[in-house]
């Protein structure tokens, strides 16, 4: 099956990742260094911290699965991570919206359904509302938040599947793809060892200094650039921030108030269909008689499971999950009187009867005072010398537009202008993000006026005070780069020549190979997922035709001439074998096509404004 890994490798898998991506597995990734609850929309759709999290860990877990468990997006260059999970946040809002505007829907119910049937979330085989709370908590996320995403989630996967259910493959379809992936070729090939050629090359001191002197341009140092910056800090406003009276207080009640606003109830129900009766009384008289024997001969868990009419959650011993709104107002009013395990008396609705049992309450446990204080105060600063900062930033701004310079408005705002010494681009190191340095060295210096950067907790405004034009190094110092970049030129120039030879000598039977830096071989049965060629230069022998000679060059400028002299089908025999291990690849690609073809129809409606990305 390594033929079939090799093809299913790449962004097949990513399309195919898509489907069943509902976010029981958290990673932790709650984080990711913004103030920001908002990161714009896309196709009208909002795009939340929560949305941000599980794109973070989607596009984590599918880099992962490709290069290992060891893996770390840290490792990733910068911008790349932004690319990645922006990408991801549009091609499942834009799937959501499509599922949307087609008026496909996915109840609240359902989703609670399909939480409360996640082992993840369950003990002892039973949902555990406090494991439940305890998880998505700890990766900061509401409840009703997190069943909305499950909902949305559920909706696009709904949506997939019924596109993809469409689509089948019959056996004579998936024989010619198994015939074409598990086909090997033999094959006869030269390889030129770019490296071990240029080794070889020894150019004269002369010939050095001629080359220098015919290519001055490459030897020359970089643009240095010096810069006026105005840096403005949110820390630096912290200190001048003061605590009004009473705010802890009315911090504290507003916490409170949360709390009790967020409180949901659990219930369960023995419910009797008035439908399923003579008449209203015969059904009334039903639950009367399954009511006179609780506590006696019956526990409520086995009545609701062996009588009551609604089998959906009679499958859970009549539970329903917990209160967001959707129960009917008269459990409302009958639960504001009872207490954690009681039952109600007879509730009368248009088409049934019901008794319930207040099974559980998930109310957060509020922290005291003296433990709140801190973060109240933290966040108050926090959210103060924001606003702070904003306010000088406008003020900046105004003076900005005005044509001041970086120093008139540090004067003008009573800060310090730091001038910095005339650096490089790969040199400077003032500060360690990129799109700061990006910034800086993309200031048009041809004018007069300042520019300005605003980071989340930092402004920066800034000028170019100086800029030194690259010169022409001096031969010794770059003796060694001289040598390097001829002895490059002249393989260059003989790996053409013996390419050319080695084209011509493919055919030739005589042919006796007396270059060291070429290796002369064969291969026979080499399969699609082989680890003998590179892989570009096996997709070009697969490509090729029997007795054809071509050539390749590498990304590490090697070149292979290489000639298919035979192609070997599998079997008959060997085909129906396999075709077993095959059926999850038929289903795949044909998900595949199906999705590329959904990708370009709604691409063609995607609008985004995603903001607020600093991963």
């Amino acid at each position: 099956m390594d033929a079939l890994r090799s093809f299913l490798s790449g962004r097949r898998l990513a399309i195919i990742g898509i489907l069943l991506a509902i976010p029981f597995v958290f990673f932790g990734s709650s984080s990711f260094g913004t103030v920001f609850t908002n990161y714009g929309k896309v196709n009208g759709l909002t795009v939340s911290a929560l949305d941000v999290s599980i794109a973070i860990n989607t596009v984590t877990s599918r880099l992962q699965q490709i290069y290992g468990e060891e893996f770390s997006v840290d490792g990733l260059e910068d911008g790349l991570l932004n690319s990645l999970v922006r990408n991801e946040i549009i091609g499942q809002k834009a799937l959501l919206y499509q599922a949307q505007q087609m008026e496909l829907v996915n109840s609240e119910e359902e989703a609670k359904r399909l939480i409360m049937s996640e082992p993840s979330f369950q003990a002892d085989g039973r949902f555990d509302q406090n494991i439940f709370e305890a998880t998505i908590r700890a990766n900061g996320i509401l409840p009703n938040e997190y069943i909305e995403n499950v909902q949305n989630t559920a909706l696009v996967n709904d949506f997939l599947s019924a596109v993809s259910d469409s689509s089948f493959q019959i056996d004579a379809e998936l024989k010619k793809q198994i015939k074409l992936i598990e086909q090997e070729r033999d094959i006869d090939f030269f390889k030129i060892d770019f490296d071990s050629l240029m080794r070889d090359i020894n150019p004269t001191l002369e010939s050095a200094v001629n080359y220098y002197e015919e290519n001055r341009l490459l030897f020359m140092d970089d643009e240095k650039r010096s810069f006026n910056i105005l840096s403005i800090d949110q820390d630096q406003f912290k200190e001048s921030i003061e605590i009004p009276d009473g705010f802890i207080e009315s911090e504290y009640q507003d916490y409170l108030n949360r709390i009790n606003a967020t409180a949901e109830k659990r219930v369960s129900h023995i419910m009797i269909d008035v439908l399923n009766y003579d008449s209203r009384e015969d059904a009334f008289n039903t639950l009367i008689e399954i009511q006179s024997r609780l506590g006696i001969d019956l526990t409520f868990e086995e009545a609701a499971s062996e009588f009551s009419e609604d089998l959906a959650s009679a499958d859970q011993q009549g539970d329903l999950g917990f209160s967001s709104g959707s129960f009917a107002p008269e459990f409302v009013d009958a639960l504001d009187s009872m207490s954690v395990g009681s039952l109600s008396e007879i509730i009368e609705l248009e088409e049934s009867f019901h008794i319930i049992k207040f099974t559980e309450e998930n109310k957060e446990s509020p922290k005291t005072k003296e433990i709140m204080e801190e973060q109240f105060i933290d966040e108050l600063i926090e959210a103060e010398s924001y606003a702070l900062m904003l306010d000088l930033r406008d003020e900046m701004e105004d003076l900005l537009l005005n044509g001041l310079s970086v120093e008139a408005i540090a004067n003008a705002v009573n800060q310090e202008v730091t001038v910095t010494n005339p650096t490089s681009y790969n040199d400077f190191s003032i500060y360690e993000s990129m799109g700061v340095k990006d910034f800086l060295y993309g200031i048009d210096f041809s004018s007069d006026f300042a520019e300005i950067l605003e980071l989340d907790s930092k402004i920066i405004i800034a000028s170019v005070s100086e800029v030194i034009e690259p010169s022409v190094l001096p031969f010794d110092n770059v003796t060694d780069e001289v040598f390097d970049r001829l002895r490059e030129d002249q393989a260059n120039l003989e790996i053409m020549d013996l390419e050319r030879s080695l084209i011509l000598a493919m055919d030739d039977e005589s042919y006796v190979l007396e270059n060291s830096n070429v290796l002369k071989d064969s291969f026979i049965s080499v399969k699609r997922g082989s680890k003998l060629f590179p892989p570009d230069v096996l997709n070009n022998i697969f490509s090729s035709k029997v007795n054809s000679v071509s050539s390749k060059k590498t990304f590490n400028s090697d070149i292979y001439i290489f000639k298919v002299k035979k192609i070997n089908e599998p079997t008959e025999d060997f085909i129906n074998a396999i075709m077993s291990e095959y059926e999850e690849f038929s289903s795949s690609t044909s998900l595949v096509k199906l999705n590329l073809i959904l990708e370009k129809e709604i691409n063609k409606e995607i609008r985004d404004n995603i903001k607020n990305l600093n991963i």
